[in-house]
């Protein structure tokens, strides 16, 4: 049965660059299929035997994930716009190309999950996984105990936002530090509910995200989870690595 892929994906997945850039580089002739220039962008995997891009052949490399902790002041992105800082900027050079799983914003720090493999990085941020995501956040204002059932079904400017589980661990005063829960992660999703209970947020700091945590990383540390720990964390997350495509 034939199994068309995009080549794009497969360059992409392998490290060797974005899928924009792999497009590029197919329409210049630098890509090889068994020895031959290849300028299609779909292929049947079961053709492919050997991948080169300008000369350097491809292998197959496992998924890899770091833990990092994002201080505040960079943003998630790799590009940087209006003088931000990228958090990339903090990352080892000996690392592989790597991409983030989902985002923190430039006012937020803690947990930020690395890794070299588009795939995992696509089903972590996936909502239908309901992967948990937990924050600690300290916000000034008025708390209501009944916030902690209405964040259980909310819609603000037209958005409707699944299951939010707030539990509050220290207050005095106007003061209060909260554990946030969510599965789902929408654009500022914390910030905008916090707005919209009249909090005003102070600190904002991602603790888990999943099963990896930031334990006593440092601001600006990394950490590789081991291959064994990892390939029990996939396992029990339900995912198949689609790294081998050939």
């Amino acid at each position: 049965m034939q199994k068309v892929i995009r080549l794009s994906k497969i360059l992409s997945h392998s490290g060797v660059c974005s899928r924009r850039e792999a497009e590029t580089l197919i329409k210049k002739g630098d890509v090889r299929i068994n020895n031959e220039v290849f300028k299609e962008f779909s292929i049947d995997m079961e053709l492919i035997k050997s991948i080169s891009v300008k000369g350097k052949q491809l292998t197959k490399s496992d998924t890899r994930v770091w833990c990092f902790y994002k201080p505040k002041g960079y943003v998630s992105s790799n590009k940087e716009q209006f003088n931000q800082k990228s958090l990339f900027r903090l990352i080892p050079k000996n690392l592989p190309r790597v991409i983030s799983v989902g985002r923190l914003d430039i006012n937020s720090e803690g947990l930020m999950i690395l890794t070299n493999n588009p795939s995992f990085s696509n089903f972590l941020e996936r909502p239908e996984n309901e992967i948990s995501r937990i924050y600690e956040v300290k916000v000034y204002g008025k708390f209501s105990d009944d916030l902690i059932s209405r964040a259980k079904k909310l819609k603000i400017d037209n958005i409707y936002y699944k299951s939010i589980f707030i539990k509050k661990l220290f207050s005095k005063n106007l003061f209060h530090k909260l554990s946030i829960e969510l599965t789902e992660g929408k654009n500022r999703e914390i910030r905008k509910v916090m707005e919209f209970f009249s909090l005003k947020v102070l600190k904002l700091k991602r603790i888990n995200y999943g099963p990896f945590k930031l334990n006593t990383l440092k601001k600006s540390q990394i950490n590789e989870i081991e291959k064994k720990d990892l390939n029990v964390i996939c396992e029990k997350l339900g995912f198949k690595n689609e790294n081998y495509f050939w």
